[in-house]
């Protein structure tokens, strides 16, 4: 059996620290402020750079600049792997879970 974790759980219904990703870029994402590495991959999906920015990124790839409410360029899809497993948010099943399946 596999278990699954709900989304809005109450016990976990709370924002994560700006600084939970060690960020060090000035450029914030859902709250967070980005990781160099991070802002790289992000960036060469079409993320704007600018220091001091917050957006908000969805899956779907859909960016919205926090103090404008301006929608931007999407980034694409975040989790294609999602379609092509047809299952997650972009995790595989671990092999012995598949093969104890089988």
């Amino acid at each position: 059996m596999i278990d699954v974790v709900q989304p809005n759980i109450e016990e976990f219904d709370y924002p994560l620290p700006e600084n939970c990703a060690a960020g060090n870029t000035g450029v914030f994402v859902n709250g967070r402020e980005l990781h160099q590495k991070d802002l790289d991959l992000l960036a060469s999906r079409g993320l704007p750079i600018t220091k001091n920015r917050s957006y908000l990124v969805e899956i779907t790839g859909r960016v919205i600049d926090e103090q404008t409410g301006e929608e931007l360029d999407g980034l694409g899809k975040l989790a294609p792997t999602v379609e092509r497993a047809k299952h997650g948010f972009g995790m595989k099943v671990p092999r012995f879970i598949a093969q104890s399946q089988s």
